[in-house]
């Protein structure tokens, strides 16, 4: 799902999402953050990828990547892949299988996107008090996924790039760090 996103503007965001980065910027000294958590490795609880168990209306989900392809595939009325996903074993099994979601349609899905994942990561981590812990701690930075590869989810650098330290030069959207900071300011209330 990787994008060129050198040329970001705020017409590659939907309504919500704008909304959601207003939010989350509202929480920060002059609305800028200026402390950052970076993270991409699935060992990294703030990973789509990292192991762990939830539910919602008693389906159980074991990384919150599953839930993500899982309401993808039910959003576009993919009932079979669903069912695929459900069953996976893997992140990367859920990952490839939302991948060839029938019927899909790209302005549905980014209209959907950010609830689908912000309702996983509030599941993910208020129903285990150690992961809820991990994300609290992180209170006063801005998470950022250090994907290189992906310009929606992530910043489109690695950790380790120089540039990554100023958000001027950010080729991502970072919507799974934004995310994960929203949810971090909503369990704090």
């Amino acid at each position: 799902m990787a994008a060129n996103t050198r040329h970001i503007t705020s017409s590659t965001l939907t309504a919500v999402e704008t909304e959601l980065i207003n939010r989350v910027h509202s929480h920060f000294p002059n609305n800028e953050p200026n402390r950052f958590h970076y993270f991409y490795q699935t060992a990294s609880p703030f990973s789509n990828f990292h192991p762990c168990t939830f539910s919602e209306n008693e389906v159980q989900f074991h990384c919150s990547e599953q839930y993500m392809m899982y309401h993808k595939a039910k959003l576009f009325g993919d009932n079979e892949t669903a069912e695929a996903i459900l069953e996976a074993k893997s992140p990367a099994d859920c990952k490839a299988l939302g991948r060839i979601v029938r019927n899909f349609d790209e302005k549905l899905w980014m209209d959907n996107r950010t609830p689908i994942v912000s309702n996983a990561l509030q599941l993910k981590f208020n129903q285990d008090t150690k992961m809820k812990q991990v994300l609290l701690e992180q209170d006063g930075n801005l998470l950022v996924e250090a994907s290189p590869n992906d310009g929606i989810w992530g910043v489109g650098l690695k950790k380790k790039d120089p540039l990554i330290k100023k958000r001027s030069n950010w080729q991502g959207l970072n919507l799974l760090g934004y995310i994960l900071t929203d949810v971090l300011q909503t369990m704090k209330k």
